[in-house]
């Protein structure tokens, strides 16, 4: 054992010899290339998973309660559900809201400006809790709706109609069109811009207009009713909210019909579980291409140093203590190398995650923004995978140990 130390010791202080050797040189760069490439999909796929999920349970509620009829909910309905909630140490904030469709463009109806589908959203922005995340993603301009004719339009969609904070932005809804001697004429509603929301969510940003709630009553096809009931619940709650959703049903007499985010959004984020890990499978091959080098490299050297083994062998070396060294050196190397290749894409996926010369596709990706993740048990994980397949790799030739004899290796 002793002996077995001191020729790994001489190995690793002296190790220049070996790496010039191509072999070796082929071993480490290929461990590196792919344990990078492993650890960069890893962590940026981690970080989409983390933010998309972080963004809808703020950009949305996590209980939605409609009425079961056709109608919308009441007033009424809406009293009776805030002395019910305001009783619950489970929910941090609820309101109804009322959400009505409406065509947005840069001029009235008589210019060619572009016409662009929108979703009104009638909220009481004066709440100290609401039950979306409003305030914080209002990020130029205002968020205060003083005045009836403001509004709060997302980033996205004042882009594509050319505006900006303090510009009028011109609303029509079909639901108001008249019928004349020309057909049906269309009536515009102008509107001053006092804000621009960005969530992060194109879907959102894209189409989201926030106003009073009289005027989004206007858009609407049943005013004085709310489209729903939203409810936002604690952190520590929000996996929560099948249960509290079931429980609450029953307690309100089965007069509502009650969904969650859960509902809404499980198959999406069980799918982008699933694609995490089909994806670290696959490219966990990467490093098993790579381990073809460390194979090659092993037999290379037995094959090489088939004097000195015998040499070893001749004054008492077994076969074991012959592996130990020969797989201590290459494990020694291969783990330097995981190391270096997780270092790597760990930085690349940091960098990827702060440039702004590359962005996601929001109507592709939902974000517009990269994000990264670094996960301790993840990065754990990939270096046991990575470590396991160069150990198979390094094993697998040293078994050549075995069938190596004195007298032929002397002989030759």
């Amino acid at each position: 054992m002793k002996l077995s130390l001191f020729f790994l010791k001489k190995y690793f202080r002296s190790p220049r010899q070996e790496w010039r050797r191509p072999g070796s040189l082929f071993m480490v760069l290929g461990i590196i290339i792919s344990v990078a490439t492993l650890t960069i999909a890893f962590t940026i796929f981690d970080g989409y998973e983390r933010m998309l999920k972080k963004t809808i349970l703020s950009t949305n509620s996590h209980v939605y309660i409609f009425s079961t009829g056709r109608d919308d909910l009441t007033s009424a309905d809406c009293q009776r559900l805030n002395e019910f909630f305001a009783a619950k140490p489970e929910v941090k904030a609820s309101d109804g809201l009322i959400i009505s469709q409406a065509m947005a463009t840069a001029g009235n109806t008589n210019t060619n400006s572009k016409v662009i589908s929108c979703q009104l959203r009638g909220l009481n922005w004066q709440k100290q809790e609401l039950p979306i995340t409003y305030r914080e993603y209002v990020q130029k301009g205002s968020w205060r709706l003083d005045a009836e004719n403001d509004v709060v339009v997302g980033n996205q969609l004042a882009q594509r109609l050319g505006l900006d904070t303090g510009d009028t932005i011109y609303l029509v809804s079909p639901a108001q069109n008249s019928l004349s001697l020309l057909g049906l004429r269309s009536q515009s509603h102008p509107y001053k811009i006092e804000g621009l929301y960005h969530s992060g969510i194109y879907e959102s940003d894209s189409r989201v207009v926030f106003m009073q709630p009289g005027q989004a009553w206007k858009f609407s096809n049943q005013p004085g009713r709310y489209s729903r009931y939203e409810v936002k619940l604690k952190p520590e709650q929000i996996d929560r909210a099948d249960y509290l959703a079931y429980i609450w049903q029953n307690e309100l007499n089965l007069d509502y019909q009650i969904s969650t985010w859960q509902d809404f959004n499980s198959s999406l984020f069980n799918l982008l579980k699933l694609e995490k890990w089909v994806l670290f499978f696959i490219l966990s091959f990467l490093i098993v291409v790579a381990s073809f080098n460390v194979v090659s490299s092993v037999s290379t050297e037995i094959i090489d140093r088939r004097r000195e083994i015998g040499i070893l062998k001749t004054i008492g070396f077994s076969n074991r203590s012959l592996r130990q060294i020969l797989l201590g050196r290459i494990l020694g190397t291969g783990v330097i190398a995981i190391f270096t290749g997780e270092l790597l894409g760990m930085l690349l996926a940091w960098f990827a995650s702060i440039q702004d010369f590359f962005k996601l596709k929001g109507d592709v990706y939902f974000l517009d923004k990269i994000n990264v993740y670094f996960s301790i048990p993840a990065m754990l994980l990939i270096l046991a995978v990575a470590f396991i397949i160069i150990y198979l790799a390094a094993a697998l030739p040293l078994r050549r140990l075995n069938r190596l004899e004195i007298t032929e290796i002397l002989r030759s």
